[in-house]
C-alpha cells in the first residue's frame, strides 16, 4: 500500500484582500499497454479568486497554471496554460476544478505548481514529491484508489470522463458528519491474463479500522465483474453510522476457487456526531480542584499541547477554539479530553503528560514555536521516545538530520522517522519522512536532504544535476538491522 500526503492546500486565507486557495490531489493509472500516467486534480476555491464581467454580464475568473515534474534537478515536463472558471450568473461562486493527464515514465518527480490568479496578481506554489512504479504484467494490480464526489454516465469526452462517466472528484480522505456515504473510482489492471479472458471474478470492499485492522461490521459490498486488461470499478458504502476515527477501506479480489489473488487499501479520516464518546461541552463540569494547577493563561498553550495525542478529526476543533479565543470553552475542552482518557483519574494522566510537553519545550521548542508544535515534538508526544537515534549536524553537503528509529508502534515494528534542518538557524527540524502509516513518505529524501550545496533549476534553465555522497541513505536502512 503507498500511502502519500492525499491533498495540500497551497495557501489559505480569508476571501478579503487574501491569495488563492487551491486543494492539489493526483493518482496514478495505467494504459491498456501499461504505460504509466499521472492524472493531477485540481479544485480553486472560488471566493477567494478576483472576477472579472464577461460580455454576457457574468462574472468569470483567470487562472494561470504551471505544473513541473522534476527528476533530480532535470525537468522532465512543463505544462502551463490559462483556465477560466466556468461563468457565475450572480455574486455567488462557486468552486471550481482542472483535471490534466500526463504521460511520464516510471521513477521518483519532484512535482511544483504554480497557480497565478490572472486578474489579481497574485500567486502561490507548492509542491510534492511523487513515485510512478512498474506495472508487473504478471500479477494483479490496482491503480491508485480516487475518493469522488459523483460519477454519471455521459458520451462526452473531455478530462474528467473515464470510461464512459463524468467524474467530479472529493479531494480529501476527511469525510465530516455531513457525508453519508463514501464513493470511489479504480482500475484493475491484467485480470485478463492472471484470472482467464472471458472469466469473471469478485471484488469485496469493506471499511477496517486503522489501528487494528478490525472490520466494521455491517458496511460490506461485493461486484462480481469480467475480466479484461483494464476493469474499471465505481462503487460506494454508507458511512452514516461510523463513528470519528482513523479506517482504511481495502479491497480483495477473489477467483471462481474463492482465493484471494489480491489486495488493496487506502486511508481515510471519519468525523462523525453520533457516537456515545463523542467530546461535547454542553454539561461539562469542570473540577475546580484540578484545574487549579492549569493557569488561566496557560490554557491556550496546554489546550494546543493536547493535538499531537487528538484523533486527527478533532484538530479542526482545536484551532477553531484556539482562534475564537473564549478560554471558558478552551478550560472545558481539555477537561473533557482528560475526563475521556482517564475516567477514573484524569487529573493523573495529564500529569504525566504535562511532563512530558515539557520536556518538549526543552529538546525542540524555537523562538516561534513551542516543542509540542514542532514535528519532532510531536513525534516525541504522540509515539513516545525513540528507541535509537543518529544525530549528523555536521555532514558534508547534507542538512543537519536526525534518524528517529522505533522498534514497535502499536502493531507495527521496525518504524522510522527523519528529521532535517533545512533552514541551518533553528531548532525546528520538520520531518522529511516516515514509514509510519500515516505519517508523511517522501520518496525523494535522501536528494533533497543532499540540496544543501546543489541549487534547484529553473523551468527556464533544465539543467542541473544531483549530489550525493552522504550517509543517510546507509544509516536509515540499517539502523538496528
Amino acid at each position: 500500500m503507498r500511502i502519500v500526503l492525499l491533498f495540500f492546500a497551497l495557501l489559505i486565507g480569508s476571501n478579503l484582500g487574501a491569495k488563492p486557495k487551491v486543494f492539489f490531489n493526483y493518482k496514478i493509472y495505467y494504459t491498456p499497454d501499461h504505460a504509466a500516467y499521472v492524472t493531477t486534480y485540481l479544485q480553486f476555491s472560488g471566493g477567494t479568486f478576483k472576477y472579472a464581467p464577461t460580455q454576457s454580464g457574468a462574472l468569470q475568473a483567470s487562472v494561470e497554471i504551471t505544473q513541473i515534474f522534476r527528476v533530480n534537478d532535470s525537468i522532465a515536463l512543463v505544462d502551463k496554460y490559462l483556465l477560466d472558471s466556468p461563468e457565475m450568473i450572480d455574486s455567488i461562486v462557486d468552486d471550481f476544478f482542472d483535471i490534466q493527464h500526463y504521460g511520464l515514465d516510471p521513477g521518483v518527480y519532484n512535482y511544483e505548481l504554480i497557480v497565478k490568479d490572472v486578474l489579481s496578481g497574485e500567486q502561490i506554489s507548492g509542491q510534492q514529491s511523487l513515485k510512478i512504479d512498474v506495472i508487473n504484467d504478471m500479477k494483479i494490480q490496482f491503480s491508485d484508489i480516487e475518493f469522488i464526489q459523483s460519477a454519471v454516465q455521459t458520451q462526452e469526452k473531455n478530462n474528467f470522463v473515464k470510461n464512459g462517466y463524468f467524474i467530479l472528484p472529493y479531494m480529501t480522505n476527511y469525510f465530516p458528519p455531513e457525508m453519508e456515504k463514501i464513493a470511489f473510482y479504480m482500475e484493475i489492471y491484467n485480470t485478463a491474463k492472471v484470472v482467464g479472458a472471458e472469466e469473471k471474478f469478485l471484488l469485496t470492499y469493506c471499511i477496517a479500522n486503522a489501528d487494528n485492522n478490525q472490520i466494521v461490521e455491517g458496511i460490506f459490498q461485493v461486484k462480481r465483474l469480467p475480466t479484461s486488461k483494464i476493469v474499471p470499478v465505481i462503487g460506494y458504502l454508507p458511512i452514516i453510522d461510523l463513528p470519528s476515527g482513523d479506517y482504511n477501506l481495502m479491497f480483495n479480489l477473489i477467483d471462481k476457487n474463492n482465493d484471494t489473488l489480491a489486495s488493496e487499501m487506502t486511508l481515510f479520516q471519519r468525523r462523525s456526531d453520533k457516537e456515545e464518546n463523542y467530546l461535547s461541552l454542553e454539561d461539562i463540569t469542570i473540577d475546580e480542584q484540578w484545574m487549579k494547577d492549569v493557569p488561566y493563561d496557560s490554557i491556550p498553550y496546554f489546550l494546543g499541547s493536547i493535538m499531537p495525542i487528538s484523533p486527527r478529526y478533532e484538530y479542526e476543533t482545536i484551532r477553531g477554539m484556539l482562534q475564537q479565543g473564549d478560554t471558558l470553552m478552551m478550560e472545558r475542552y481539555f477537561f473533557a479530553f482528560w475526563k475521556k482518557t482517564n475516567p477514573t483519574d484524569p487529573a493523573r494522566e495529564w500529569y504525566n503528560y504535562r511532563q512530558q510537553v515539557y520536556y518538549t519545550e526543552g529538546l525542540f521548542g524555537t523562538q516561534i514555536k513551542s516543542g509540542w508544535e514542532t514535528d519532532r515534538g510531536r513525534i516525541w508526544l504522540k509515539y513516545g521516545a525513540p528507541d535509537q537515534f543518529i544525530d549528523r549536524p555536521n555532514e558534508p553537503s547534507a542538512y543537519p538530520y536526525q534518524i528517529w528509529h522505533y522498534y514497535r508502534i502499536g502493531k507495527r515494528s521496525d518504524i522510522r522517522f527523519i528529521f532535517y534542518n533545512p533552514d541551518l538557524v533553528t531548532n525546528d527540524y520538520p520531518l522529511l519522512h516516515s514509514d509510519m502509516q500515516g505519517e508523511l513518505q517522501n520518496y525523494r529524501w535522501p536528494y533533497l536532504l543532499e540540496k544543501r550545496d546543489t541549487p534547484p533549476s529553473s523551468v527556464d534553465d533544465p539543467g542541473g544535476s544531483a549530489h550525493y555522497g552522504g550517509n543517510a541513505s546507509l544509516y536509515y536502512n540499517e539502523i538496528n538491522r
